[in-house]
This record gives structure tokens, sequence and C-alpha cells, in this order.
């Protein structure tokens, strides 16, 4: 059997879960449904940026900055292996929204330490000092203010942490005045829509990419030369910024001691070709066409939403809860992980969770890959039992929960094979005893050397 059907046999038994349903749906009705239009934390950081992203979408973005980012991204994906050593840690990639305190803005933290928010960033320099992240890394500083004012479990120690060949500069930022944090926000917010609507936006700050391969810049639709530089002043008097030698040490030990395995989430697990490739560094076609569908902005808000109504009700895991669970790690494996309380009556209800934006009109008809992702969270964490959280738009945002039961012990033997395959794969640079992806993640891969594809056209030249 193919992987997913492997793991679809672990399934013990699902039940509907109204309970969890029912709250959803009720934080969904408490007024008239629409999908809120978030703008994101970076767009509060660089105003001028957000603005003319708007206006000139198809101004690509220039190559050297692109590939900063790229490496940027791989350095990220290895950090995980790193951060989840550290005692406390309670996730990662943790989306976070400021509806409470009144704005539609949205963002993605790095990592969180208990309920402490960790924003890391690769810099190629030999050294940050503190007066550096008041000027050349200011934005940087915003974005973990930002986040640190955005977190339900709001604690007033967060971390800032530089990366550079393999040297970790760690900045410890206690927060002081938090409603000075959320009045920024609210000020930026404001200029931004403000701006949008009426295409003024000559009262912007200067932005902070300004001379640094800005592609609006290059394009010669950029204005900053012309806009006010940017005041930092506010960021100073809001927090006290000191070095942190413990994390910095404790980092630093870590990374010495790594021994590099492949980096491998449990999505990987499910499209292992497409890892492959990536992993090997197949290129992309880079003609594709494929512009990204309406749609895809619109189940990114509903899912936003969902998850605000999640982390703002009774069903919510605080950040000392989460990281006792995630001590434990079955598999070599990285995610997003998230949790859910059950029963907000029994403190041992903690399990992890799914969420889904559906887009069909049939409720009945659950992918496969739902219940392998969720079934590999679970396995991962020891946990025997796991929700899986579906919202059909096109069917009036209706919530649909189900509590799965798996054997984990199976679905552990299951991974470690399908581990042990790719690893195999990449050492000898041979797909062909991976599963395919699936079909549906074959129809839309940019792999210009896709062996998911090369076999299926084989399979049919055998049968013709």
């Amino acid at each position: 059997m193919s992987f997913l059907q492997d793991i679809k046999s672990s399934i013990i038994s699902e039940e509907d879960d109204t309970y969890i349903s029912k709250i959803l749906e009720d934080r969904i009705k408490i007024k008239s449904f629409t999908v809120p239009d978030y703008l994101y934390v970076t767009d509060l950081i660089n105003p001028v940026h957000s603005y003319f992203s708007r206006k000139y979408p198809d101004i690509a973005i220039p190559e050297s900055l692109n590939s900063r980012m790229k490496y940027g991204e791989e350095v990220h994906f290895l950090a995980r292996q790193w951060f989840e050593r550290i005692p406390g840690f309670s996730g990662s990639e943790i989306i976070l929204t400021a509806t409470q305190i009144g704005l539609n803005v949205v963002g993605r933290a790095d990592f969180m330490i208990y309920d402490s928010i960790v924003e890391f960033k690769t810099k190629n320099v030999d050294r940050v000092n503190i007066e550096n992240l008041y000027s050349i890394y200011r934005s940087d500083l915003e974005q973990l203010l930002f986040y640190a004012a955005m977190n339900r479990n709001f604690t007033q120690d967060n971390f800032l942490v530089f990366f550079t060949e393999g040297k970790f500069h760690v900045y410890r930022i206690s927060i002081k005045d938090l409603g000075a944090i959320e009045n920024e926000m609210v000020f930026r917010f404001s200029l931004i829509k403000r701006g949008i609507e009426n295409g003024d936006i000559s009262d912007f700050p200067r932005c902070s990419y300004f001379g640094y391969g800005c592609q609006f810049s290059e394009a010669g639709v950029c204005m900053c030369h012309s806009l006010r530089p940017v005041e930092s002043s506010w960021a100073r008097n809001v927090a006290t910024i000191v070095e942190d030698n413990e994390m910095e040490s404790l980092l630093s030990s870590i990374y010495t001691g790594d021994v590099v395995n492949l980096d491998l989430r449990f999505y990987d697990l499910i499209y292992p070709r497409k890892y492959y490739h990536k992993i090997i560094g197949d290129s992309r076609n880079s003609d594709t066409g494929a512009s990204i569908p309406s749609s895809y902005y619109e189940k990114n808000n509903v899912k936003f939403f969902m998850i605000d109504s999640i982390n703002g009700s009774a069903l919510s895991a605080s950040g000392s809860e989460i990281s006792e669970i995630n001590k434990i790690s079955t598999l070599p494996l990285y995610g997003d992980d998230k949790y859910i309380i059950k029963n907000m009556y029994d403190e041992n209800s903690i399990v992890p969770y799914l969420l889904k934006i559906n887009n069909s009109v049939y409720p009945g008809r659950l992918p496969d890959t739902y219940y392998s992702e969720l079934a590999i969270m679970c396995a991962r964490r020891n946990r025997r039992e796991g929700v899986l959280i579906i919202v059909y738009p096109r069917l009036g945002n209706i919530v649909v929960a189900r509590d799965i039961y798996f054997d984990t012990d199976k679905i552990i033997n299951i991974c470690n094979r399908t581990i042990s395959e790719i690893r195999e794969a990449v050492a000898t640079r041979n797909p062909d005893n991976l599963d395919l992806c699936p079909e549906f993640a074959i129809k839309s891969c940019d792999f210009s050397l896709c062996s998911c594809k090369k076999e299926i056209i084989k399979g049919r030249e055998k049968n013709q």
C-alpha cells in the first residue's frame, strides 16, 4: 500500500465533535460574517512598500534580494531543529492576529518559547549591536514589538535572534509600554488604509528598503527620496534591550553539536518526490504562467479568522501547556504543530488539531491528505487523538469538527520507513522507490524534472 493508504488504515475510529463545532460556529455567527481584508505586519513595518506592492503588483523582486530571501528561508528551515531543543519550546510559524486591539492585521512569528515570541533573522555581518536595532535593523525590532502586542498570551520578555555564519546574537526585548505599541500599530494601519483609498502617500515615512535594492526604486516609481526619514524614538521608549548571553550560549552549543540531517517536515512524507526534487536542487519552470487565484486569499482570510476564533475561545492552550507536549518528539520531523483543548474541565485534554478551509460543497468527502497530516502530528507527539476542523465557505461557513483516533505505534513505523526511503532516494539520486505525490500536487508541480509526471507517462506508454 502507499503511504496515504497505510496511514488511513491506522485510524481506529472517528466521530463528530459537536462541542467544538458549536463553539466555533457561535463565534462566526456573533455578527453577520464577512471575510476581513487583512493587512500584514510587514505592511505596518513598511507602509510605502505595502502601498506600491498593491499599486504595481507585476514589478518583480530584484534577483539579488530574491536570492537573499531564499537563503533566509533555507536557514529558517534548519533553525527549527535548533529551537525545538530549547526548554519551553511551544511552537513555530505561529499565526497571530490583532483583532483584540480592533485591527485586521495578521502575522506569522518564527518561534515561541513558552509564551515569548522569538524572531529569527539571518544577517551577513560580523556583529549586531543594540544601537543598530534602532537604525539599520529597525524593521526587525518593530516586527518583534508588533508580534508581542498581538500575542493573546502577552508576556513582557521576547527575543530577537540574529544568525550569521554559525554565530548567534540574541537580544531580550522587555516591553514596558504595550499601549504605545498598540497606538503605533493603529496609526500605521490607518495611514496605509488612507493612502490606498486616496492614492496619496506624501505623509508616509521612508521605507526601510530605501537604498537596499527595492524593486520599485529600480523601476523608477518609488518616491522614498522625497519622504520624511523614519522616526525611531517611539521604539526606544517602549522597551528595554539587553544581550541575552544565556540563550546565545545555548543556541551555540546546540548548533555546534548538531548532526546535519535532512530537514523533513511532516508534509514531505505526503509529497515525497516534491521534497526529493527540492533537496537535490532541481530547477523549477519559470514560465508556468500560473497566477494565484483570488480564492487563495479568501481561504487564507477565513483561516486567519478561524485561528483567531480558536485562540480567543475556551479551546485555546497556553504556551506553557503546549511546551509540555512539545517535550516529546518520536519522529525526526518538523512542523507547525497546533493544539486545542477538547474539554475545558479536563487538563489532560490538549490534543493536536488540523484546520482546513475547503471550497467543496460535499462535506462528507475528505482528502486522504487531511488524515495523514493529522496522523503524523499526533504520532510525533505520542497523542492517540487529534481533531480535524474543516470550514466550508461555499456552504455558509459551516464548521465540521471530527475527533480522529489513531494507532500511533503503527504510524510511527510507517513514517520511519518512509523517512528511510527518502534518505536513500536522496543519497542515490534515484526517486523511483518513493510514492508518487497525490494527483492534485502532480498537476500543479513546477519542477522541470518531475519524476511523478515521467513515471505516469511511462506507464501510459506501456499500456498502449
